[in-house]
């Protein structure tokens, strides 16, 4: 049985496989409201996101946007590259969703909720991002 499985796979090339992106550096872009974003991925983690959000509606006050967050996270990007996390004092809780492409790209969505200091909350829509290694 082995001499009939070592014959089968003589020659047969194993493709190698790489990750999506590499893990560590500097990811810069913008959102689907033309803003800015930014990434830092350190040792296959996202470690940092800084982000402006252009519509931040809070109820009763209507869109107080444009608004700037950075945050510090330490999240793990999987084997697909894939990554999720949300981050944030509860009065600006980031939620970000995103996946590394093999062309140094990073794609994904984000979404800032919080409140007001009087308690009222705010939102933003979902915001699709792209952002490439700098």
């Amino acid at each position: 049985m082995r001499a009939a499985l070592a014959a089968a796979t003589a020659g047969a090339v194993v493709p190698a496989t790489a990750p999506a992106v590499p893990a560590d550096g500097a990811f810069r872009g913008a959102t689907a409201e033309h803003r800015d974003v930014a990434l830092t991925l350190t040792g296959g983690r996202v470690t940092r996101v800084r982000a402006t959000v252009g519509r931040y509606v809070c109820s009763p006050e209507g869109d107080i946007g444009p608004l700037a967050v950075d945050v510090a996270v330490d999240a793990r990007v999987g084997r697909r590259g894939t990554f999720g996390f949300t981050a944030g004092p509860g009065s600006e809780r980031l939620r970000v969703d995103g996946r590394l492409g093999r062309r140094g790209v990073v794609r994904g969505r984000l979404r800032l909720t919080g409140t007001m200091g009087i308690g009222d909350p705010c939102a933003s829509r979902p915001i699709a991002f792209s952002a490439r290694r700098t």
